[in-house]
């Protein structure tokens, strides 16, 4: 199968994470309850409306604020959340230029959230002369289209957009739910268990 159009996912795909680095940065700063891995928490609660955009960075600070009786900075909140990020291998973005070079369209789809997205393209894409817009044609983020992965709409959206064939299409994601709920819009698709996995794949 010879696909014409890639879209990868942010993180484990391409951004190695750290989930511990971020908990353990919320709980220095008086925010633990931002870290509460349970889904019925205020605290994911609070981050889940960021992810889909129902609230700004700014007003998600406010309550993150209000949530736990702190008075820390956005600029600490910001900070704290970003310990979540570590870095985006050399080798990955030479391999997303590759990509390119050869005529694939390539595409981005991540549920994120704009402080982090910031943060990777000041800090983490940049490498020589090149940045995000080098790798990719255009960047699908969650906070912004206010869907997220696995909904269909996220998927039906991108093709509508950027106007690709399913059929034509490889979808790199860590999560099965996200690669299921690709397949069943015809988007073929690789779950990157490990995360270095998709570095070999023959496109």
């Amino acid at each position: 199968m010879q696909y014409k159009n890639i879209i990868f996912d942010l993180g484990n795909v391409l951004v190695k994470l750290n989930p511990e680095g971020c908990i353990g940065a919320f709980k220095v700063i008086g925010m633990g309850e931002l870290a509460n891995p349970n889904p019925q928490s205020e605290g994911m609660k609070l981050m889940s409306k960021l992810g889909v955009g129902m609230i700004t960075t700014e007003a998600f600070c406010d309550a993150a604020r209000e949530l736990t009786g702190t008075d820390v900075t956005n600029e600490e909140i910001i900070d704290a959340a970003n310990k979540m990020l570590v870095e985006i291998p050399d080798e990955k973005k030479k391999r997303l230029l590759q990509l390119k070079k050869a005529g694939y369209r390539l595409f981005l789809l991540s549920n994120t959230i704009d402080i982090h997205w910031d943060y990777c393209v000041k800090h983490l894409f940049p490498y020589q002369n090149y940045g995000v817009e080098d790798y990719f044609e255009y960047c699908f983020l969650s906070q912004r289209m206010h869907l997220a992965k696995p909904d269909a709409r996220i998927y039906e959206e991108v093709v509508k957009q950027v106007n690709i064939y399913p059929d034509e299409t490889l979808f790199v994601d860590d999560l099965k739910e996200n690669c299921e709920a690709a397949e069943k819009l015809g988007i073929h698709t690789f779950q990157n268990v490990k995360f270095d996995d998709w570095l070999s794949l023959r496109f």
